[in-house]
């Protein structure tokens, strides 16, 4: 189960005092935020978006499977999705979900 105001996607996450959905990916060891959405669907497409830009085609489907077999400091930096096509949200593993 989900806890309360989590999101049930991976890279995405609620912040209360906006209240807007926050995308966020680790790349080389740096949090870096992706942007903030009105909706944690959009936030999730993002997320996925920049996996795939950033880490490529396998680490997404990395991404999905984990999620398949699992079923039982923020520096300012502009992450630009303009070249990569949508992508399907990876929803958050078992294993990754915050009990609450």
């Amino acid at each position: 189960r989900i806890k309360e105001g989590a999101s049930k996607y991976t890279g995405v996450t609620f912040n209360t005092r906006t209240n807007k959905w926050l995308a966020k990916i680790r790349i080389e060891g740096k949090q870096r935020q992706i942007g903030s959405y009105e909706n944690e669907e959009a936030a999730a497409v993002d997320y996925a978006r920049a996996v795939f830009k950033y880490k490529g085609q396998g680490a997404l489907d990395n991404a999905r499977e984990q999620r398949a077999r699992d079923t039982s400091m923020v520096d300012a930096f502009a992450i630009d999705l303009t070249d990569v096509p949508p992508q399907s949200p990876i929803p958050k593993s078992a294993g990754h979900v915050k009990e609450g």
